[in-house]
């Protein structure tokens, strides 16, 4: 069966299934039978009440009149076997004399001559009528008897046993056909479940990329075989390629940080030095102030691109994650505002910020730490690449569940061949924008990075009108 299809399993399942029910139903049905064969004589047939009736007529043809006297009415029920049959006796007007129930049977004297010598049957059970006779031979009342024709009534000493050996011997098939169905299907889910259940793990350990492990024939069905096969090429071959990946990422990585961490001190220390000599009364020989201009532009350059490899390897670790916090991006806003106001004031560059409020409040649970490092970088290249007298627009807007940042600049914008790779690490484009501009292309692959990790996106183009245009869109968390 493990080699199976499984539809030739199913098949096979079901054939076995109904051809166990029917062999056992057959065989509840014969014993049955023999059953009642063999108990016959403690058993009465379904109509035994109705063949009681001649008998009974007898003796209502024999006494007659006596009928309709209330003092024979023990005598009439020694006749009557009222055990499974109800009678009444009825005047010819139609009112009852006496009987078994109180209730009356008949509506009207013409009732009662229209149904004489008749068996109807009414409200579930038989009525059978007979005449009763004076002694000029006229019609003077009628006797009813009533009474049904099924196994439980005929043998109400044994009738919870009789309604439970018929409604047994009924269900016996779908008691049987359910009985095999939970049998044939515990066997065959014991069969599937424990190579399923292998693959799920495996599945699982794929997704955490844990790699070392293999899927061997697991067996089941032939399905499971070809799916498990399936998985371990699919395995072997992602090991492969994971672990050249995460090899060169590891590289590649240590390199950055041993850069960051070989620089960054004396780098600091240089720039500590310069801003010491621009405050010293030696800045007055143009000269030399010059060359210190240099060299702290230098040093700021050579930091900013150590922060931004740092940043990178630490948004690429697998354990890096962001820190939501309940924020007020209003107030949030304004402070950068400010703080990029006064950045372009020094350089010259119009700055026009923009709020766009479409919520009830700015309340957002964001990473604001990283949505900093996001506006820096994006409104850091627009101040770099904007000319004296330029303009930046920054256009903030709070929508229900995220924040959409857009800037623009009147700079010289991007060059069409770059576009498509502006995200990308390392990428620094047309030399002509990026001479003495000093990064080292990650601001944008950062901002991205960041801006996927909260849920939104990241764009880039060109404004018709000339210059560059940048934004993004974080969704607040959970998202």
């Amino acid at each position: 069966m493990k080699k199976l299809s499984f539809r030739s399993q199913f098949a096979i399942t079901l054939a076995i299934t109904f051809l166990l029910s029917i062999v056992c139903t057959l065989a509840v049905w014969g014993a049955s039978i023999y059953f009642l064969k063999t108990y016959s004589d403690k058993f009465q047939p379904a109509n035994h009440y109705e063949q009681q009736i001649p008998d009974i007529a007898l003796f209502v043809r024999e006494n007659e009149e006596k009928l309709l006297q209330r003092e024979f009415q023990e005598e009439l029920e020694e006749v009557v076997p009222l055990e499974g049959m109800d009678y009444q006796v009825v005047a010819l007007s139609g009112e009852p004399v006496y009987g078994s129930t109180e209730e009356s049977w008949v509506s009207s004297p013409n009732e009662i001559v229209d149904s004489l010598n008749t068996t109807q049957y009414k409200n579930g059970k038989f009525h059978s009528y007979h005449p009763v006779m004076n002694e000029q031979g006229h019609l003077s009342g009628a006797i009813i008897f009533r009474y049904s024709l099924d196994l439980v009534s005929s043998n109400s000493s044994n009738s919870a046993f009789i309604l439970l050996f018929i409604i047994g011997n009924m269900a016996a098939p779908f008691l049987f056909i359910l009985l095999f169905t939970l049998l044939l299907a515990r066997k065959v889910g014991k069969r599937l479940e424990p190579p399923i259940s292998r693959l799920i793990q495996g599945a699982e350990r794929i997704q955490r990329q844990d790699l070392d492990f293999t899927f061997t024939g697991e067996g089941g069905s032939k399905e499971i075989t070809q799916l498990a096969s399936a998985f371990e090429e699919m395995r072997s071959a992602l090991h492969a390629s994971l672990q050249a990946q995460w090899q060169m990422e590891q590289e590649r990585r240590d390199m950055v940080a041993a850069l960051a961490h070989d620089l960054r001190t004396p780098l600091t220390i240089v720039q500590g030095h310069v801003d010491n000599l621009l405050e010293n009364e030696s800045k007055r020989a143009e000269r030399l102030e010059d060359y210190l201009q240099t060299i702290r532009k230098s040093t700021e350059r050579a930091v900013r691109l150590l922060n931004e490899m740092n940043a990178v390897s630490e948004i690429e670790r697998l354990d890096f994650a962001l820190t939501f916090q309940n924020t007020d991006l209003v107030a949030f806003s304004q402070s950068k505002i400010e703080e990029y106001k006064l950045l372009c004031e020094a350089k010259q560059i119009e700055f026009v910020p923009e709020l766009i409020l479409r919520r009830n409040n700015g309340w957002m649970t964001v990473d604001s730490h990283r949505l900093e490092q996001m506006l820096d970088n994006v409104l850091g290249n627009s101040m770099r690449f904007t000319p004296p007298g330029g303009t930046i627009l920054w256009r903030i807007t709070l929508e229900e569940n995220q924040a959409v940042m857009e800037v623009e600049d009147s700079g010289p914008g991007f060059a069409a061949k770059d576009m498509s790779y502006l995200f990308q690490k390392f990428y620094q484009g047309d030399p002509s924008r990026t001479r003495n501009k000093g990064h080292a292309g990650l601001g944008l692959y950062i901002v991205k990075t960041l801006a996927e990790k909260h849920g939104g996106t990241a764009s880039l183009s060109n404004r018709a009108e000339g210059g560059a245009y940048v934004s993004f869109r974080i969704k607040s968390y959970p998202f």
